[in-house]
């Protein structure tokens, strides 16, 4: 095979290649899987038995479906990213073997040794470190990629760089539109679930406005480069740490959005595990949710005091100010990927899992979500979010 023109690979072509272009393998006998669950990309695992590797590959399409057509660099933007983010945290990302800008794939350490987030706390483990390690992570990557650290010059460059129209143009879809409007008839509810959609999402114009608030933000803020999906499936955890993966929809936006998407899925998790009847992993996943924030809120103050390169921007007032956006940007952000997941597409395990519970549950989660984005303000009140989704409908009222 040419390795000289891009092409999508199977995986006899992954194997060939993998063969020709790595040399840990030493021309062993290979297996390749092709392991990827995503929405995206195609995610082979390639092994000789006694190593093994990862290599994201691009297709023109997204493998959920042929109506998102993508430029086959997002693979190469992701890569970079990863590259970009190990900076400052080399420890919770994988590391990156190599780019490959003809073939659009990324060959990358396989984490095998770790297992996925999401299944994880379904299977009712509970991780002790969870929430520093998350709250690290937030603060070492946003703040460190804000315009109070990273240098004007730098930024820009790794901005232009990091651009990625595709990507964003479905996050603007799926997140900020189509869950409130559905205007291209993609949302799936259930039939229990639809006269409550009707009225509290799609009849409600408060929410509406505030939603579009919310998206011109998305739009037009280029804060931090954020991984833009930071969710329970893209998080890697073992006894001692974590790594994030799948950065594909990062870009230079608003610092809260992966603040926000990280607490939705903890509350994702927290429902599942309440209606499950694991009691103390809800109350734990609890304490997580409240490390994180506490983590990030600490260690973004630190670096901000003791990094902010511009004169002009050493002003603890501002730095506060700066953390208090991000928090409120977050529980909007929250708000958003809770009725995304609930009533668009892309559902997570934790809800579909569920039998008798769970239109109950996405209801307490769509209430709770209504909260977060009409009055993001209000949140400081309570002394945790979790005090908020219990109040349910009455609090909201």
């Amino acid at each position: 095979m040419d390795f000289s023109t891009y092409f999508l690979m199977d995986e006899v072509a992954v194997a060939q290649y993998a063969r020709e272009k790595i040399d840990k393998f030493n021309g062993n006998q290979l297996s390749v899987t092709e392991i990827g669950d995503g929405n995206l990309n195609y995610v082979f695992r390639v092994s000789d038995g006694e190593q093994s590797v990862i290599i994201k590959h691009s297709g023109v399409t997204a493998r959920i479906s042929d109506e998102f057509v993508l430029s086959t660099d997002r693979t190469i933007r992701e890569g970079r990213l990863i590259e970009a983010h190990s900076r400052y945290v080399p420890d919770q990302l994988p590391e990156i073997i190599s780019i490959d800008l003809v073939m659009k794939c990324v060959v990358m350490e396989d984490l095998k040794d770790y297992a996925i987030l999401r299944t994880a706390l379904q299977q009712g483990d509970i991780c002790p470190h969870l929430g520093k390690s998350l709250g690290h992570y937030l603060s070492e990557t946003l703040i460190r990629t804000s315009d109070f650290v990273l240098p004007a010059k730098e930024k820009k460059s790794l901005q232009k760089e990091m651009i990625n129209p595709e990507l964003c143009e479905i996050t603007e879809d799926l997140v900020y539109t189509e869950p409130f409007y559905n205007n291209f008839s993609r949302n799936e509810i259930s039939s229990e679930l639809e006269l409550f959609v009707e009225k509290y999402i799609y009849g409600d114009a408060s929410l509406k406005a505030a939603v579009a608030q919310a998206k011109l933000k998305f739009l037009n803020k280029a804060e931090s480069l954020i991984h833009g999906d930071l969710h329970s499936g893209s998080i890697f955890i073992k006894k001692d740490g974590l790594k994030v993966i799948d950065p594909e929809f990062g870009f230079f936006g608003p610092a809260g959005y992966d603040v926000g998407n990280v607490i939705a899925h903890l509350f994702f998790a927290y429902a599942n595990a309440q209606a499950s009847g694991r009691e103390e992993q809800a109350i734990w996943l609890k304490s997580v949710v409240d490390e994180i924030l506490a983590t990030f809120r600490e260690e973004a103050l630190t670096i901000l005091t003791e990094n902010t390169y511009d004169i002009a921007l050493r002003d603890t007032a501002l730095f506060a100010a700066f953390i208090t956006e991000i928090e409120r940007d977050a529980y909007i952000v929250a708000g958003l990927e809770l009725i995304r997941r609930i009533v668009g597409l892309a559902k997570v395990s934790d809800i579909t899992q569920l039998h008798a519970e769970r239109v109950n549950t996405e209801k307490k989660l769509l209430t709770f979500a209504k909260f977060l984005i009409q009055h993001p303000d209000k949140v400081r009140i309570y002394s945790s979010l979790f005090k908020i989704y219990e109040a349910g409908e009455e609090q909201v009222a």
